[in-house]
């Protein structure tokens, strides 16, 4: 990712008048060299070996004087002035932080506006200011944290009391939660941690011999993705089952390719019964439970195969998932890297930090028509609905009005046509979340994850619940497995 950026009022050698633009080393150069005595960048200086560097679109640039930085900052978003180094480097002259900087530029009656983000934002300059010397400590940069911290707190608090007809204190808001959020990303390393532990990819594979193929008999490749639940039982979409019988239907499992693309020996499973097809009985939710019948070999599925844990506990905002099943019906795939973008359940802070989000996400795209970017707002609050619990205590769900009112879990993945009913895990339980069952139409280019574009996953919760109800006898099977949310 680029990391240099040109402020405004733009330098005669931008060539995009958005302050997003991302400039190169040479157009740098050419900076510097009509203005050797300083030029000012949004920029992120990061350490390569024992060094400072300061990043551009396209390479990183030496800094000459690196005792000017404190050594326990890394990859702070500042607003740094730089000045011609020997050779190919630069100097630092001036390092502020970019979310300091952008609510100073404010004007003083705006700031005024949100006394309590003000106050804190003061405080997070000073934290800044002395993180940012060159004799910075630990304790310096641990302070920082807890200052960037409780600015994006008051910041949130600041934006939920705000009406929403007040379009330009909401914006203020969000622009500035936007700043704080790179700069917390930077001191807490990244939200999302993808490095694990060995043992995990060999439970990953253990856990896809989980995962079946939905196959009409006689077909050359299946239909669809399914999850074995129970010693005989299994899980997939409804909208999987069309007009065949259950004795038209059969499981095959361990429908996969060796590492040389050799085919494996798969097993078949029957159909015996495809339940709660009405949607009455699964209170509209795309989901069916699958009874399976013994093998040629008079075995059951689940004393071949693995049965899978299906969580009770809601997943949050950059959880790890991942997803196994049959893209396009070919052989059993995972897909990893797979990320919460919006969760199922969220608090009423957590619901005004994702509308902020999404209006940032929104904020960039100066080409799309503002009916449309209305259109899509809407979308979220709508979709996102208030609840009360038992206690009267509120938080909010997302009920996809894009995805056909279905409950909703939207993630980042790289799933296709015929992982419908795949089973969706959390990273860090191995247990079953959920069941893709809709999201971004398959294309050959890479697409931005975002409310614009995402995958939905039917919350487990939700089809443990309704099972409960509508038979309530499922959990009777021998190896139901059921993990409690806390």
């Amino acid at each position: 990712m680029a990391l240099l950026t040109l402020p405004l009022p733009l330098p005669a050698f931008a060539q995009d008048p958005s302050p997003e633009q991302r400039t190169s080393t040479r157009a740098l150069e050419r900076e510097l060299q009509r203005r050797p005595q300083g030029v000012t960048v949004p920029a992120e200086i990061t350490k390569r070996g024992g060094d400072l560097v300061l990043q551009t679109a396209d390479a990183a640039v030496p800094v000459a004087n690196s005792e000017f930085l404190g050594q326990q900052v890394r990859q702070l978003p500042v607003e740094a002035v730089v000045s011609q180094g020997p050779d190919d480097s630069v100097n630092l002259v001036d390092v502020k932080l970019q979310a300091t900087k952008r609510w100073e530029s404010l004007p003083a009656g705006q700031r005024r506006r949100f006394g309590n983000v003000d106050t804190a934002q003061r405080k997070l300059s000073a934290a800044a200011d002395t993180a940012l010397k060159p004799d910075s400590t630990e304790a310096d940069l641990r302070q920082l944290k807890q200052a960037v911290d409780d600015t994006r707190e008051q910041v949130l608090l600041a934006y939920k009391a705000i009406p929403s007809t007040q379009r330009s204190e909401q914006r203020i808001l969000v622009e500035q939660h936007g700043e704080l959020r790179r700069a917390e990303k930077s001191l807490y390393g990244f939200n999302r941690d993808d490095r694990y532990p060995p043992q995990a990819y060999e439970r990953i594979y253990a856990n896809s011999h989980g995962a079946f193929a939905l196959r009409v008999k006689g077909a050359d490749k299946p239909r669809c993705s399914a999850v074995l639940i129970g010693e005989a039982l299994g899980l997939t979409n409804n909208h999987c089952i069309l007009e065949e019988l259950p004795g038209e239907l059969e499981a095959v499992f361990d429908y996969e390719d060796d590492l040389d693309g050799n085919h494996l020996t798969s097993q078949v499973f029957p159909i015996g019964a495809v339940r709660l097809t009405a949607e009455e009985d699964r209170d509209n939710l795309d989901f069916v439970l699958l009874r399976l019948e013994a093998n040629a070999d008079g075995k059951l599925p689940g004393s071949v195969y693995p049965v899978q844990c299906l969580s009770m506990a809601h997943v949050r905002r950059d959880d790890p998932l991942y997803v196994i099943g049959f893209p396009l019906g070919e052989p059993r795939t995972v897909h990893d890297n797979t990320f919460v973008y919006f969760p199922y359940r969220v608090s009423e802070n957590e619901y005004a930090e994702l509308e902020m989000l999404v209006r940032q996400e929104f904020d960039s795209l100066q080409a799309e028509e503002q009916s449309y970017i209305d259109g899509k707002l809407k979308e979220f609050t709508d979709s996102y609905r208030k609840m009360s619990d038992a206690a009267g205590a509120t938080h909010y769900e997302y009920i996809s009005v894009r995805f056909a009112n279905q409950p909703t879990i939207g993630a980042d993945s790289d799933t296709y046509h015929g992982n419908s009913g795949s089973p969706v895990y959390s990273r860090r339980s191995h247990a079953v979340i959920g069941l893709l069952f809709d999201g971004q139409e398959d294309l050959s280019q890479p697409w931005e994850p975002g409310w614009r574009s995402h995958e939905a996953i039917l919350p487990i919760t939700r089809v443990v619940e309704r099972l409960d109800v509508a038979e309530p006898t499922w959990r009777a099977d021998p190896k139901v497995c059921i993990r409690p949310a806390s």
